[in-house]
């Protein structure tokens, strides 16, 4: 059968239901999972973020309690939404004010709204008249998220006072501050939460200071939700040019923004893994490693033209910039090609045929994305037509010093020549550098650099500095070489190999590494024993991230049986599922004990806990350094209860949790932590409860 799209759409939105089953847990993705260190998600067109968007709509909205806010607007809502602020254009601060006091007062309706419904809190919604009278207001018409946003405010702000005066009392005029204490109350008596979800705010967007103060305004207010409740995540989608037009714009930016970011990077393994998965799925091969899947979908042409293997993949590589949808779009037609000629099996010529279009493809979307930022950046890309991709700096700077008369000669616009004017051609190749268009070689590791997130070079140029086109760009601009040529297959492999670089793995197992170390500065004991839990519950949050979720401390404090530590068992592991199976555990319990050595009260304890919803097993978490269990009693009273109650109780050493992390900073081990826990289940289910008692049988006396 002849398919088009063989691995899928490209664009997230047309794709969800093979996305959602064929997703790929990037370190990023991981981290705003685990964790409320970034508010903003960053990438360029096409790496992923609409992916992830939909991907955490579905893993969150299947959590207990939990409420997705999603706010995904067409170009008409944003473009309407904009019209708003045509009285304050005045002043970036002035549009901000206001585009603040907006996004808070629109969440906080929605918000509430949801609160207004849920069979908990909607009776104890009519504590507070403010709120229900907004909310009657809000809910009038059924329409989009921006649509009730206009409706509730354009009065007000199109009307003839003073701008400064209108600016002063809207946030009087909206009631914000009685809106947010209804919250504040409703919140704290209620499991319920809350996820805010923004994407595609580049839709209808004006890439201007209006348009930066706006989406500041955003960023502000999903930061402080996320650093007021806990019951709320807040995470916005942007794509880079506009947190770009934001860092420029913004006089706070490094202040209150720059710390909440993070840029979404694609490495080979990744992309691999991305590809293989719909290849698995497309062709039913029931395959499991990723290279195997690769090699039985590719063939090879010869020598220097070899498709198999990692290094073909790496061929592949070079006609994207590192890109989910470049991948997509390029192997699509690929297999379509093949296809016709009835072939099973790509080979590098049916990549060759669709590299064309897919180079001007990309040189067309660097060139949208970035010229508002670098207006010069489409004369200056033209510049370097029918040339060597590879250059020394001075060569660069030569070519780039034909711009004046390149200005000229194209008509451009007054923006784009003072914009060389005051760039100057070494300002230029900067600029080319941090949008991924030219990348430095390094000595060292002997490849060429690229990136892709905006960063300017890390240190100055030098004369013999040498300079590389992006691969994916050549063809486009009918370079001397080509990136796949045979007789430079080799070269390309070893010298072209493109790295795109990345904060995120560092930062990732920066954080993680002073989690394995704090537990190392607390003292066991009971006067410590309240720093311990908090350890626990970080580390439980972070290991069973996305198996376990509303992981909350001491939920029923006021009850007489008080757990340390309840979560939410979700079941979407292999070992969860089987623990939810076996045990009927919904609420997963874990007891902490800030001591080694626990008896037969803790067990018993723990036994007491384990009925309903809470099912037939749970943990007792120790700072016992062996992770087995002893002979003696403490294996006795384990199949003691198994066998009088049918509840089984599993001893963790802290030693458990320190194990995990730290095989965690590789985000290639994500199935370190399920495996983790099926061996402790066959361990008790196999051996410690299959045991002979190991007590001393005492004779009469």
């Amino acid at each position: 059968m002849i398919r088009a799209s063989i691995l899928g759409e490209q664009t997230a939105e047309n794709d969800s239901q093979l996305l959602l089953n064929n997703f790929i847990e990037t370190p990023e993705y991981r981290s705003v999972i685990e964790t409320k260190d970034s508010t903003v998600v960053v990438g360029r067109r096409g790496t992923g973020k609409s992916a992830m968007f939909a991907k955490l709509a579905n893993e969150w909205g299947t959590q207990k309690a939990t409420n997705i806010i999603a706010i995904a607007p067409e170009d008409y809502q944003t473009i309407g939404f904009r019209g708003l602020f045509k009285n304050f254009e005045v002043k970036y601060s002035y549009v901000r004010s206001v585009a603040k006091m907006l996004w808070k007062y629109g969440l906080l309706m929605e918000m509430l709204t949801h609160l207004s419904k849920n069979f908990k809190t909607k009776d104890k919604i009519r504590d507070y008249p403010i709120a229900q009278n907004h909310i009657k207001k809000w809910t009038i018409s059924n329409k989009d998220f921006f649509t009730r946003l206009s409706t509730a405010t354009s009065a007000y702000l199109k009307g003839s006072d003073d701008v400064e005066i209108k600016i002063g009392g809207l946030h009087n005029f909206l009631e914000i501050d009685d809106l947010e204490v209804a919250l504040d109350n409703l919140l704290k008596n209620s499991p319920v939460r809350f996820c805010i979800l923004i994407d595609r705010m580049d839709e209808g967007y004006e890439n201007d200071e209006g348009g930066a103060a706006i989406v500041s305004g955003a960023i502000s207010v999903s930061s402080e939700f996320n650093k007021r409740y806990d019951h709320i995540r807040a995470v916005m989608f942007q794509r880079d040019n506009i947190l770009r037009s934001v860092q420029k714009f913004d006089p706070d930016y490094t202040r209150n923004i720059e710390g909440e970011v993070i840029t979404i990077h694609w490495d080979t393994y990744q992309l691999q893994n991305l590809v293989t998965k719909r290849l698995n799925s497309a062709f039913n091969l029931n395959l499991e490693n990723a290279q195997k899947i690769w090699d039985r979908c590719t063939a090879d042409e010869g020598y220097g033209r070899e498709l198999k293997g990692l290094d073909g993949f790496k061929k592949c590589l070079q006609f994207t910039l590192f890109r989910p949808r470049d991948l997509l779009s390029l192997l699509n037609q690929a297999f379509y090609n093949a296809a016709r000629e009835e072939r099973k099996t790509i080979i590098l010529t049916d990549l060759e045929k669709t590299a064309k279009i897919i180079s001007g493809t990309r040189l067309d979307d660097l060139k949208k994305e970035y010229s508002s930022i670098i207006p010069s950046l489409s004369v200056a890309v033209s510049l370097f037509e029918n040339g060597n991709p590879e250059l020394n700096y001075n060569e660069a700077l030569e070519i780039l010093d034909n711009m004046p008369n390149a200005l000229i000669t194209q008509n451009a616009n007054p923006t784009a020549v003072q914009d060389y004017a005051l760039l100057r051609s070494d300002g230029l190749i900067r600029s080319l550098y941090s949008v991924g268009f030219a990348g430095t070689h390094d000595e060292h590791s002997n490849t060429f650099t690229f990136c892709h997130d905006g960063r300017q070079p890390d240190r100055e140029f030098k004369t013999n500095d040498r300079i590389l086109i992006h691969p994916c760009y050549w063809i486009a601009l009918n370079l001397s070489k080509n990136a796949l040529a045979p007789d430079e297959a080799q070269q390309i492999n070893d010298e072209y190999e493109i790295r795109v670089t990345s904060v995120s793995p560092q930062l990732r197992a920066q954080r993680i590494g002073t989690l394995i170390s704090e537990v190392g500065n607390i003292e066991p004991g009971r006067e410590h024993s309240s720093d311990f839990e908090e350890w626990v519950l970080t580390a439980v949050k972070t290991v069973f991230a996305g198996h376990l979720s509303n992981v909350e401390k001491k939920v029923n404090g006021d009850a007489i049986q008080r757990r340390d530590i309840v979560g939410t068992n979700t079941g979407k592991s292999d070992a969860w599922a089987r623990i939810e199976k076996d045990y009927r555990v919904r609420q997963v319990v874990f007891e902490v004990k800030n001591y080694a050595s626990v008896g037969r009260d803790e067990y018993r304890q723990m036994s007491s806990y384990l009925h309903n919803m809470y099912g037939r097993l749970g943990f007792i978490v120790t700072r016992d350094n062996e992770e087995a269990l002893r002979a003696g009693p403490e294996l006795d009273w384990v199949r003691e209860i198994y066998s009088t109650d049918d509840k089984l109780i599993i001893r963790l050493s802290y030693k458990f949790f320190t194990r995990l992390l730290s095989k965690l900073r590789n985000p290639e081990k994500h199935d370190a932590v399920d495996n983790a826990l099926n061996t402790i289940l066959d361990m008790y289910e196999r051996s410690y409860l299959s045991l002979q008692t190991t007590r001393t049988k005492r004779g009469r006396k």
